[in-house]
């Protein structure tokens, strides 16, 4: 995916003709920082995708008016996710349009996506005065996810704030603003929430409690502004009871021990287990799912656990239930591999 960017990239500013020298100049140096930032790892073995510098190519303090840079932008948008997009494409995405306006920025749930083991929202904020915004890096939100029970399933706040749950259910997050619009104040705020252990229970009648939005500037200031925006998360239309599809192992005396594999809309979550312990976490990085076709399928992320001298690892790969696979082979490089057929 970089490398095609990074082509699409060239090409538009090749175009001398519409590209303003002061538009040049600033994604030159942004795109310095975008390759930078794409060798950095995550904690926890999730890594920092590619996608997520992409709003260093906005928050430049240079409001870009060339179409042709505008729309890479925006299709560069996806959080790199090839899981996530299939479920997109295939209409796995829920509209909500929930809005509320609170010290002079009006935020509204515009759309999200949710199922047991992948998150999604889509923010946009209006700043009631677009000056704020001068010399902005990135912006983001102190929120909490609270479902229609009343529990807490994923808080994203600073660690002087309490939690108000246990965040049992999550793994990580990641988040981004692919449009920034200093000019007019509009923001764009995406969140991708990860459940390895494919975990994340229904969103029916749940609320986002968003406490504060923070603005981070170039100049490494940070301004906080607290509020009190809740917003109503509209019940999934397109989740079926049958959504999930269930694999299971041809090999029963396999070294690898898969316990669960359960392609969802966004992605197959597996978990699987192996005798003895094993310390060093790189001995997972290169494990993979391969269809039948031969497709390849990566993980950006996993939990590992050990227990009663076994290790367990549980992850999710970008491979959806939308890929109609009969047939799946995991291999964990330099261990082996098994063979899952769809039950």
């Amino acid at each position: 995916m970089k490398n095609n960017f990074e082509k699409e990239l060239n090409q538009i500013m090749s175009e001398d003709r519409e590209m303003p020298v002061k538009v040049r100049k600033s994604l030159d140096q942004s795109y310095d920082i975008i390759r930078a930032k794409s060798k950095k790892k995550k904690v926890n073995f999730i890594w920092k995708r590619v996608a997520t510098a992409a709003c260093a190519l906005i928050v430049t303090g240079v409001v870009l008016t060339n179409e042709h840079v505008m729309a890479s932008i925006n299709e560069f948008f996806n959080f790199g996710d090839k899981g996530i997009e299939q479920a997109i494409n295939n209409g796995f995405i829920q509209e909500s349009n929930s809005t509320i306006t609170d010290q002079g920025i009006k935020i509204t749930l515009d759309k999200h996506f949710s199922d047991a083991n992948k998150l999604g929202l889509n923010f946009h904020l209006a700043f009631e005065d677009p000056s704020i915004l001068n010399n902005v890096w990135e912006v983001s939100m102190d929120y909490r996810l609270k479902n229609g029970d009343g529990e807490y399933i994923h808080e994203f706040i600073p660690d002087t704030k309490p939690l108000k749950g246990d965040n049992r259910y999550t793994s990580g997050s990641d988040h981004q603003n692919p449009i920034l619009n200093i000019k007019t104040g509009e923001i764009q705020y995406d969140v991708l929430i990860d459940s390895n252990e494919g975990v994340i229970p229904s969103l029916k009648d749940a609320v986002i409690e968003v406490e504060s939005v923070n603005v981070f500037y170039s100049t490494g200031d940070l301004k906080k502004i607290d509020g009190d925006w809740k917003l109503s998360v509209a019940n999934m239309e397109n989740e079926k009871p049958d959504s999930t599809v269930q694999f299971a192992m041809k090999d029963q005396t396999s070294i690898i021990q898969v316990t669960k594999a359960n392609a969802n809309p966004t992605s197959l979550n597996l978990t699987f287990s192996l005798d003895g312990i094993y310390e060093n976490e790189n001995t997972f990085v290169d494990m993979k799912i391969v269809d039948e076709d031969g497709n390849e399928y990566g993980v950006t992320g996993f939990n590992k656990t050990t227990k009663n001298n076994e290790t367990i690892i549980s992850t999710n790969f970008p491979i959806t239930s939308y890929n109609n696979s009969k047939n799946l082979k995991l291999i964990v490089e330099g261990i082996g591999e098994v063979e899952l057929h769809k039950k």
